[in-house]
Parts: structure tokens; sequence; C-alpha cells
């Protein structure tokens, strides 16, 4: 849960953060308006990657006291724990690696967290959009 509170409000700060960056788009400038999107997008991208990060360290840190593991040889290095963190926080779930014990609880987290996460990321550049098509 405390993974799940902390992924939420990062995220929602750093939407806060990527709208103000999008600002409003001024009428005389296209490129830089384009600039100031693509800035947005890179800001709200980096909170998704943050986010796999911090779910990476959660699962090494339930691995390390017990709760579970990982069904892969050799053991897992850091940037395998952030591979299956990226590919779990997507839903995309390649299976490949696959945690055991209750870590596959935490799994199940993040691809929810993931989800909900990836459908804000969704409105605010649908939205950004709608605003620069007016």
């Amino acid at each position: 849960m405390v993974l799940f509170i902390a992924s939420l409000w990062l995220h929602i700060g750093v939407i806060r953060i990527a709208r103000r960056a999008a600002g409003a788009p001024p009428i005389s400038s296209p490129p830089i308006s384009s600039l100031r999107l693509s800035l947005a997008y890179l800001i709200v991208l980096a909170s998704h990657l943050l986010i796999t990060g911090l779910f990476a360290v959660g699962f090494a840190g339930a691995a390390a006291i017990g709760l579970g593991g990982f069904d892969k040889d050799p053991a897992m290095s850091w940037m395998d724990l952030f591979y299956f963190s990226l590919i779990n926080i997507t839903t995309l779930g390649l299976g490949d690696i696959y945690p055991t014990g209750h870590l596959r609880a935490l799994a199940g987290i993040e691809s929810l967290t993931g989800f909900l996460l990836i459908s804000c990321t969704a409105q605010f550049v649908f939205s950004t959009m709608n605003k620069q098509d007016s």
C-alpha cells in the first residue's frame, strides 16, 4: 500500500509540473508550443520510470526480508529488477521472470497501479492535445 500511495502522489505531482511545462500554447509560435508539449510528455515519462524504479526497490526490499523471490537463474541483478518492474507496471507481463511467494501480490498491486497511472497519463495527453487543436 505504501508503494501504491507513494506512486500515486508522485505521479499526480509530476502531472501538475507537466501541465505547467505545457503552459498556455502561444498562438503565434507553433514550434515553441510543440517543444513545450514534448517537454511535458518527457516529464511524465520520467514519472513512470521513477515509479518503476520505486517498485523495483520495493521488490528488492521484500525479497531481502524473505517475502518471496524470483524464479530466475542466475540471481536477479538490479537491471533484472527494473526490467521486471517495467514489464509489470505496463501490464505487458512477458513471463520470462516471475515472482514467487508474497511478491506475487506485490506484482499484482504494481500492475493495477500501472494501469491507473497510465490511464491518468492518457487523460493528460488527450487534454493537452485538445488544447493544441483549439
